[in-house]
């Protein structure tokens, strides 16, 4: 009897902690998949004073295995970014290598580093 409620018990554990965030779609805040910009030239306009909302192409590289709170893209004009949605959604963590686009706004932080706040990505 203990052993056959030990064996349910770990596979209630174990299928609760499955990630069945599916690898595709869309997450966080919906937009419409247009006017892609190279990362670089996002980043040059925003170092412009340009503060504006961008959509910028590129791969999925890595993603956060335990929460789905970021992702490291490699742009369509090969550079590489990390992409942080302040936990507002939740992100696969089996998307590497699929085509994505995120959409967001470029945020300093104290110490004057910039990087990629998304409101949304859509992941093919």
């Amino acid at each position: 009897m203990k052993i056959k409620f030990l064996a349910i018990a770990l596979l209630l554990v174990f299928t609760a902690c499955k990630d069945n965030t599916p690898a595709t779609g869309s997450f966080g805040t919906k937009f419409e998949n247009t006017n892609s910009i190279a990362f670089s030239d996002a980043l040059t306009s925003f170092n412009g004073g340009k503060d504006t909302t961008y959509n910028i192409a590129g791969t999925i590289e890595n993603s956060c295995q335990h929460k789905g709170c970021w992702l490291t893209f490699k742009a369509t004009d090969g550079s590489e970014f990390y992409i942080n949605n302040d936990e507002k959604f939740i992100m696969p963590s089996n998307a590497k290598g699929h085509k994505a686009i995120a959409n967001g706004r470029f945020v300093k932080d104290d110490k004057g580093e910039v990087s990629f706040l998304a409101k949304g990505v859509i992941i093919e």
